[in-house]
């Protein structure tokens, strides 16, 4: 694999944020990014090389020079990480835009689990993506009233990616099933923490969704499989992981 290729599937990872300005910013870091890894030059210039030209269509559906990059670009150095280099130059990086190198993504992170069974995790990961500057949200701050079920949907499709927190009776909420199938129909990410001796292999669960199933039991599943504080640590590392962070 070409050494595009290899920064193409590693930024695939990191999904890209449906706010405008944390859009823009991603852009930035990766932009950054490619500098820092050899693949292009930190002047965006017009005649680009063959890599950014790739990266930013294969990234970021997006031709260079089209309309939709001259926008990107006004944004770029609207926010400061792009600067006049000269006439015949699209503009150069700044050190406002390598300086994001050491920042986490902001990432609006929609937390799902059933009460009974998880709320002291919920609350574990709320309190480590947040000292990590990731944006997580749990229903605990919502009421119950006519709008409780949009205002779940709409949270759900506004984030970037949806953490399922699945013990042993989760898949038993009616409530927890439809906000997973909500954050498939919406296409989030998805990312399932199995603890306390969850099992989608259990009978129990034939009724569930076919897509649902295949949601939470795929190959990026985290388990916790011992449960103790180390148990429990282990797995929030590995999520915290996800988001390119190392505790």
């Amino acid at each position: 694999m070409s050494e595009l290729g290899k920064f193409l599937e590693e930024r695939s990872k990191f999904e890209i944020p449906s706010d405008e300005k944390a859009r823009v910013k991603l852009l930035a870091k990766e932009l950054a990014l490619g500098v820092q890894a050899g693949l292009w030059k930190r002047t965006l210039d017009d005649v680009i090389l063959e890599s950014r030209k790739q990266y930013l269509q294969r990234r970021w559906d997006m031709k260079y020079l089209s309309n939709e990059w001259h926008v990107k670009a006004e944004q770029l150095r609207g926010y400061g990480y792009l600067e006049e280099y000269n006439t015949y130059d699209g503009g150069k990086l700044t050190k406002t835009a390598f300086d994001l190198l050491d920042e986490t993504e902001p990432y609006n992170v929609f937390i799902s689990y059933k009460r009974s069974e998880s709320s002291a995790f919920a609350l574990l990961c709320v309190c480590r993506l947040k000292a990590e500057d990731l944006v997580p949200f749990v229903d605990m701050a919502l009421e119950a009233g006519g709008n409780w079920h949009a205002d779940l949907e709409e949270r759900i499709n506004s984030c970037d990616y949806f953490i399922i927190l699945l013990g042993k009776d989760t898949l038993a909420s009616e409530m927890t099933v439809k906000e997973i199938g909500w954050a498939i129909d919406a296409e989030r990410t998805i990312i399932p923490i199995w603890h306390s001796g969850f099992d989608i292999g259990s009978d129990r669960w034939d009724a569930i969704p076919a897509e649902v199933k295949d949601a939470i039991q795929q190959t990026n599943a985290i388990r916790v499989t011992d449960e103790s504080a180390s148990g429990y640590n282990r797995a929030i590392v590995e999520l915290l992981n996800r988001f390119g962070i190392t505790p």
